[in-house]
C-alpha cells in the first residue's frame, strides 16, 4: 500500500480532517496584515472624533445663532411696538431694543449692543410684500430694523487653529399697515342721552341742542361747544337769557327754564313749561295770569289785538271738544297761530287779508292763519308736536308723567329728538350735539386724527347702518383720511336716525366685511372692523324687525343677534378683527363680547351714565384703537 493511501486510511479512522500546523512563514504574513488594519482603525478614530469635535463645535455656533437671532427678533418686535404708541419718540423705540437685548442672553451671556444697531425706516409695499427703506430723521418711521453679533469662543475646533467665531443676526418690524372699516350704528336711539326720556337716569344736555336749532329771528350757533354759561346775563327770574334756539310764540317769553336737569327736577315747578292739559285735567296754566297776561300782549298787523271775549274763549276748555281742536285751540293759545274768528270787535276786523270766521266759539281749521314757521316747513307741523306732547306713549311721560302736555323749549327739543330724527324730517339735528351721538363723532374724529398723525399707509372707511346698511366712504389713505370724520359723507354731517331706525347691526357686519374683501382693500393689510353701537341687534336677515306676538317678536330677535354672530364667524375666517365698541346702558355688551372673541378682537366699553365720562372712555378707547398697530417681522 502506497504511503498516501496510509495516510487517507488514518484519516478515516480518525473520523474527521486532520489540521496542520502552519509554516514559520505563513503566521509572519498573518501579523502583518493584523497591524495594517489596527493603523486603520486608530486613523479612523481620529476622524471620527475630529468630526465629533467639530460637530459639537458647529452645533454650538448653531445654537449661538438661534439665540442670537431670537434677540434681534425679540428687540425689533418690542422697538416697532413702541412706534405704535402716540407721542412716543423714535429714543424710547430704541431704548426697549437696548432693553429687549440686555433681556436675551445667549448661551447664558450678554450681548454688547450699540445704539448704532437700531435702524429706523418705513415699510413700502413691493410686488405684495413689504420691504424696508430707511428714513431721515424728519420722517415718521413705522419700521425698525435690529443688528447684533456675539464672539464666543470654540471647544475642539481650536486643534485646527479656530479658537472663537463671530455670529451676527438681524431682524426687521413693521407696523402693518390696516385697512380698517368703521362700522357705525345711526339707529334713532343714538339721540337718547339727551332726551327728558332718560333726565333721571344721566344728565340731559336739552340745552347744549336748543342752541344748535335755529328757530324764529335768532341765529342757530355755528361752533361747538357754546360758549360757557358764566357771564351769560341772567333774566329776573335768575334764568340764563335765551340767546339762540326756538323761539316761536310764548317760548320767547317762558324761554329755556330750568336748567338742571336730574333725579330733582320737577317738570310741574318748572317756569319753562307750560301744562295746557285737554279739558284742564290735573296740572293746568289755562287761567293763569302768566298766559294771560301773555295773550294780552300779542299783536298782529295795524296793532290788532285780541278782544277780552276772544281770549276768554282761547283759554276755555269747555270748547275743547275733538283731540283735533284741542290742538288748534292750544295753538293759539300759545301764539304758534292766529284765530281769525269772526267775532265782532276781534283782532281779525283791523287785519288786512283775514279770514272771517263763523263767529261762534271754537277754533276751527279754516279759522286758523299760522304766524310762526315751523323751521321750514308749513306752520301746521306744529299740531303734530302738540299731539305727541299729549300722547301717553312718549319716553319723556314714562319717565315722568307730568311732561305730558307740558310745552316749552325742553319739550319741543325733546320732540324732535324722539319722534322726528331723520335727516329728511329735521336736518338741522345734524349739527346739534345730541348724545350720544356727538361723543361718538368727536371719538371716530379723534381716532382719525391719530392714524392720520403716524403718516402711515393705513386707509379707513365709513359704513352705517339703522335699519338700511350704507357704504358712506370708501377705503381711503392720507391725505383724504378726514373724509371718515369731517368730509361731505363723514360722520361729523350725519344724526342719529339718519335715514331711519332700528338696529340692523348684522347687515352692518356684512358691509364692514364687504369693504374689506374688495379693492382697494389690500391683501396684504391688516383688516380690522370697528364696530359701534349703543343698542342691541333686532333687524333679521330677512329684514323683519320685532313685531306680532311677544313669541314673534322673540323669535326675530333671537335670529337677528345669531346674524350678527354669523357675520363674526365669517369675519374671522377672512382674517378680519372685530373691535367690538358698546355704548350706553342699553348696548348688549355680552354679545358684542362674543363678537370680538370670535375674531380674536376686543370689547371696550364706554357704558356710563354720566355724558362726560363716557365722552372720556370713548376717545381713550378710540386713541387706543388709532394706535392698534399690529407688529410683524419681514426678515
Amino acid at each position: 500500500m502506497s504511503r498516501q493511501s496510509l495516510r487517507a486510511k488514518r484519516d478515516r479512522i480518525d473520523g474527521g480532517t486532520r489540521i496542520r500546523k502552519p509554516s514559520p512563514k505563513a503566521g509572519s504574513a498573518l501579523g502583518g496584515r493584523r497591524g495594517v488594519v489596527a493603523v486603520q482603525v486608530l486613523v479612523i478614530l481620529t476622524a471620527l472624533l475630529g468630526m465629533a469635535a467639530l460637530t459639537i463645535d458647529l452645533s454650538f455656533m448653531w445654537n449661538v445663532r438661534a439665540d442670537l437671532q431670537r434677540t434681534a427678533d425679540s428687540a425689533a418686535l418690542a422697538a416697532a411696538a413702541f412706534l405704535a404708541e402716540v407721542d412716543i419718540p423714535a429714543d424710547q423705540a430704541r431704548n426697549a431694543a437696548i432693553e429687549y437685548v440686555a433681556r436675551n442672553e445667549v448661551m447664558h451671556e450678554s450681548v454688547p449692543f450699540a445704539v448704532n444697531g437700531v435702524t429706523f425706516g418705513r415699510a413700502e409695499l413691493v410686488d405684495g410684500r413689504y420691504a424696508f427703506v430707511e428714513v431721515g430723521d424728519n420722517e415718521f418711521p413705522d419700521a425698525v430694523r435690529i443688528q447684533v453679533a456675539a464672539t464666543r469662543g470654540l471647544y475642539f475646533a481650536r486643534v485646527l487653529g479656530f479658537d472663537e467665531n463671530t455670529t451676527s443676526a438681524s431682524a426687521t418690524a413693521i407696523l402693518v399697515p390696516r385697512d380698517i372699516a368703521i362700522v357705525a350704528d345711526l339707529s334713532a336711539s343714538h339721540n337718547d342721552d339727551s332726551e327728558l326720556g332718560s333726565y333721571r337716569d344721566t344728565n340731559v344736555n336739552l340745552w347744549d341742542v336748543w342752541h344748535f336749532l335755529p328757530g324764529g329771528s335768532d341765529d342757530a350757533l355755528s361752533t361747538w361747544p357754546p360758549e360757557d354759561l358764566v357771564g351769560v346775563p341772567l333774566d329776573a327770574d335768575g334764568f340764563h337769557v335765551q340767546t339762540a334756539g326756538p323761539g316761536f310764540g310764548i317760548f320767547r317769553k317762558m324761554r329755556y327754564g330750568e336748567e338742571t336737569l336730574d333725579g330733582t327736577y320737577d317738570p310741574s315747578e318748572d317756569p319753562g313749561l307750560l301744562h295746557l292739559p285737554r279739558y284742564g285735567n290735573g296740572i293746568s296754566d289755562w287761567n293763569n295770569a302768566f298766559l294771560s297776561d301773555y295773550l294780552a300782549g300779542i299783536r298782529f298787523e295795524n296793532g290788532a289785538a285780541y278782544s277780552d271775549l276772544e281770549r276768554g274763549e282761547i283759554v276755555d276748555t269747555g270748547h275743547h271738544g275733538s283731540s283735533s281742536r284741542y290742538r288748534r285751540q292750544v295753538a293759539v293759545a300759545m301764539g304758534l297761530a292766529r284765530w281769525d274768528s269772526g267775532k265782532a270787535g276781534g283782532a281779525w276786523e283791523t287785519i288786512p287779508d283775514a279770514i272771517h270766521g263763523n263767529g261762534d266759539d271754537r277754533v276751527d281749521s279754516w279759522e286758523l292763519t299760522w304766524t310762526e314757521p315751523y323751521f321750514d316747513e308749513p306752520g301746521s307741523r306744529w299740531l303734530d308736536y302738540i299731539s305727541w306732547t299729549g300722547s301717553s306713549w312718549s319716553r319723556m311721560k314714562q319717565a315722568n308723567p307730568e311732561f305730558q302736555n307740558a310745552f316749552g323749549i325742553k319739550t319741543f327739543v325733546n320732540y324732535l329728538l324722539e319722534r322726528r330724527w331723520s335727516n329728511a324730517q329735521t336736518p338741522e339735528l345734524a349739527s346739534a350735539p345730541a348724545q350720544p351721538m356727538q361723543a361718538v363723532k368727536d371719538a371716530v374724529d379723534l381716532m382719525v386724527n391719530v392714524v392720520d398723525s403716524f403718516e402711515n399707509d393705513d386707509q379707513l372707511a365709513l359704513d352705517i347702518y339703522g335699519y338700511t346698511v350704507h357704504h358712506r366712504v370708501p377705503l381711503t389713505s392720507r391725505p383724504d383720511l378726514h373724509e371718515v370724520s369731517t368730509g361731505v359723507n363723514g360722520l361729523s354731517g350725519m344724526q342719529a336716525g339718519h335715514f331711519d331706525g332700528w338696529t340692523n347691526m348684522g347687515g352692518g357686519l356684512e358691509y364692514g366685511i364687504e369693504t374689506l374683501s374688495q379693492a382697494p382693500a389690500r391683501s396684504a393689510s391688516h383688516k380690522m372692523i370697528v364696530l359701534l353701537t349703543d343698542g342691541r341687534a333686532n333687524i333679521s336677515p330677512t329684514g323683519e324687525w320685532p313685531h306680532g306676538s311677544w313669541t314673534d317678536q322673540q323669535d326675530i330677535l333671537a335670529r337677528a343677534r345669531e346674524y350678527v354672530l354669523d357675520q363674526a364667524r365669517i369675519a374671522a375666517e377672512r382674517g378680519i378683527r372685530i373691535f367690538a365698541v358698546s355704548v350706553g346702558a342699553y348696548a348688549d355688551t355680552a354679545m358684542m363680547e362674543e363678537v370680538a372673541a370670535i375674531t380674536d378682537g376686543q370689547h371696550f366699553e364706554a357704558t356710563s351714565n354720566d355724558i362726560a365720562t363716557y365722552e372720556a372712555q370713548l376717545q381713550e378707547i378710540f386713541i387706543r384703537l388709532g394706535g392698534k398697530r399690529p407688529v410683524e417681522l419681514i426678515d
